[in-house]
């Protein structure tokens, strides 16, 4: 097998940023061009200010490999930062990891075997302002220099098995609509008691009153770098009972909103009505109450309307 070789850089009008790595690849069916593609979206569409998180990820998107070597370099008008890791195999030699912040205050290098080497700008009117930022400056490069690659828990396996039954494709994390899909998604199962287990309760967002849950967009934002997720290693499995719901639910809703234009905004319709039928509104409330509340059309609500009830009587049908 081939080592992997990557280097991206973009020159954005306020930042930039530099990313080379090299590694060897842990299997025959490593899938490169997704890789090379998921980097490209990284370098292009995600903040980068967090180096902390831009390793993360990247390592995270790089986990089918092992990895040789790996730069990353970003600078902004506030600065810029540079880390560097290598890893010698086969030598006895030892992990080498290095790190460099310019900024208004202070220029910082680190070097794993060298130590590190501090020039302030400014000076400290005190000295616990310096101990202080020493310290910070010490668990900074600390973690900098043991970061990992993300860990999904069993929630998050539980989601992406939730998505593949509701919608029946793989979950692209990486995607533009993905967290409208899994907020909308959950909120109307909600309506059919299918929960994950753990917090994540809903709020209405703003005056637009959209379902939202921090903890879900947390989730979502978690597993970007894993892109399309297609299979996932110790996958936990679904009771029959809410699989069966969930397949029900989906089937549903893809059906009734197959032929419209924008499907995400019927998806949120869909949410915005059983959300506020179920939690924001008197059980009697009317179309009309509905409608007035939600910002939709009349026609919109009892269409989503009617369509719980064609859902639930699957549902009650099929136990």
């Amino acid at each position: 097998m081939e080592n992997i070789s990557i280097s991206e850089t973009r020159n954005f009008d306020d930042e930039s940023i530099e990313i080379k790595y090299e590694g060897i690849p842990l299997k025959e069916n490593t899938d490169e061009k997704e890789v090379r593609r998921m980097i490209r979206d990284f370098v292009d569409n995600h903040k980068h200010d967090n180096m902390l998180e831009n390793v993360t990820i990247l390592r995270t998107i790089l986990r089918d490999y092992v990895e040789i070597s790996l730069d990353v370099y970003f600078c902004n008008k506030n600065g810029s930062e540079t880390v560097s890791y290598t890893h010698i195999y086969g030598t006895g030699l030892a992990n080498w990891f290095s790190f460099m912040k310019n900024s208004q205050n202070c220029k910082i290098k680190y070097d794993s075997v060298l130590g590190l080497e501090l020039n302030y700008h400014d000076e400290f009117d005190n000295i616990k302002k310096y101990t202080d930022y020493l310290s910070d400056i010490m668990k900074y490069i600390s973690d900098l220099s043991n970061l990992e690659p993300i860990v999904i828990n069993d929630n998050d396996k539980a989601l992406i098995e939730i998505y593949k039954l509701f919608y029946k494709e793989n979950p692209d994390f990486s995607s533009r609509d993905i967290n409208v899909k899994v907020q909308t998604m959950m909120s109307i199962l909600a309506g059919f008691n299918v929960t994950l287990d753990c917090d994540y309760s809903f709020s209405l967002m703003t005056k637009l009153k959209i379902p939202f849950s921090l903890k879900l967009e947390e989730m979502v934002q978690k597993m970007y770098p894993f892109g399309v997720v297609d299979e996932v290693q110790d996958n936990v499995k679904l009771a029959e009972e809410p699989k069966k719901t969930i397949e029900i639910v989906g089937d549903s809703v893809r059906d009734a909103i197959s032929l419209e234009d924008d499907m995400n905004e019927a998806l949120v319709t869909i949410s915005k009505v059983i959300h506020a039928s179920r939690y924001n509104l008197s059980f009697d409330a009317d179309i009309r109450e509905i409608a007035e509340f939600t910002n939709r059309s009349v026609d919109d609500v009892e269409a989503s309307v009617q369509l719980v009830k064609r859902i639930e009587h699957k549902i009650n049908k099929d136990n």
